[in-house]
């Protein structure tokens, strides 16, 4: 959890401490083991947070260091001091639409789809704002998109739309990257495992914003930058589907946990920077930044992935 004074509190030391000066009777001090724990917890976890910030800050003021009441462990730290990985749960299911804004629609000249319509990602494509997108040699046509991710809140199936939004925990940002030329082989069906499923090609975060944060998401304004450059720009009222009903159509038979995200999909590019052109490639170097109204910035180099180490005599190379 970041503070306006640009420090990071470790949530589950500091409800321990809390819970110690100000004891509540049923009070469960493990609540902030993890993001999953912190998401199950819903508005509650939110207003404790809250109290617990208040806590620090005051415990601050009067002199309290960060290692004053915690031993080995620092309750907060400053920014620089902390590398972010992907806001997410391990093991969390990665929902990613495709074809769902009228401006990506419409450059690409298809009609609006009749229900939503996704593909899947997994963990080993995510990364975090402390790491880098990563270019593969196997792909020649890397091109990103921004997309604003929808992070669940609570376990659930069969999710009524006009009730979906009682369980979204909050918001963060996706950068989602892939490889265009292996997305549309040729004279073949769209990949979508290849395109893109490899290594470190979805940033995630830099954090997760509580839907209480946000409030109404709709709309909100999204910006895409490379190098500096703004390749799109627009709001999130130009989602075809909207969270209730694209949470209520993969619950008909998904059970969705806390921690899954949905991501809601690209907008369309800028004059020059449309689907398919040339201009959209990726190059290594380049520095990626994403920014949604009420949830921030995140930004993200560019690398080319490392060459394989040599084989040694008689031994055969990585798997």
């Amino acid at each position: 959890m970041i503070t306006d004074a640009n420090e990071f509190v470790d949530l589950d030391t500091a409800v321990r401490d809390y819970y110690g000066v100000n004891p509540v009777k049923g009070a469960d001090p493990s609540r902030f083991r993890d993001m999953q724990a912190f998401f199950a917890g819903g508005a509650d976890s939110v207003e404790l947070t809250k109290k617990i910030l208040q806590y620090v800050d005051r415990r601050r003021q009067a002199g309290w260091t960060p290692r004053a009441a915690t031993g080995a462990r620092y309750l907060f730290k400053a920014e620089e001091g902390v590398k972010l990985l992907a806001p997410v749960v391990r093991g969390s299911k990665v929902y990613c639409l495709a074809s769902n804004s009228k401006s990506h629609l419409a450059e690409q000249k298809k009609p609006l789809p009749k229900q939503p319509y996704a593909f899947a990602r997994y963990f080993n494509s995510l990364v975090g704002p402390s790491e880098s997108l990563v270019l593969s040699p196997a792909g020649t046509f890397p091109d990103v998109e921004l997309e604003l991710a929808v992070v669940v809140g609570q376990r659930a199936k069969h999710i009524p739309a006009e009730k979906a939004m009682e369980y979204v925990a909050g918001y963060t940002i996706a950068l989602d990257m892939g490889y265009r030329d292996l997305q549309y082989p040729p004279e073949s069906p769209v990949d979508w495992v290849m395109g893109k499923g490899f290594d470190a090609t979805m940033a995630v975060g830099p954090w997760i914003v509580p839907k209480e944060e946000v409030g109404e998401p709709y709309p909100l304004q999204m910006e895409l930058k490379v190098g500096g450059t703004v390749r799109q720009r627009g709001d999130t009222t130009d989602y075809v589907f909207r969270i209730p009903e694209v949470l209520a159509h993969f619950s008909k038979g998904i059970t969705l946990e806390p921690g899954d995200i949905v991501s809601l999909g690209s907008l369309g590019g800028l004059p020059g920077y449309e689907f398919g052109n040339e201009s959209r490639k990726l190059k290594a170097g380049d520095q990626v930044e994403g920014s949604i109204e009420k949830i921030g910035r995140i930004v993200i180099p560019v690398r080319a992935e490392a060459p394989p180490p040599p084989a040694g005599p008689g031994k055969a190379p990585a798997a």
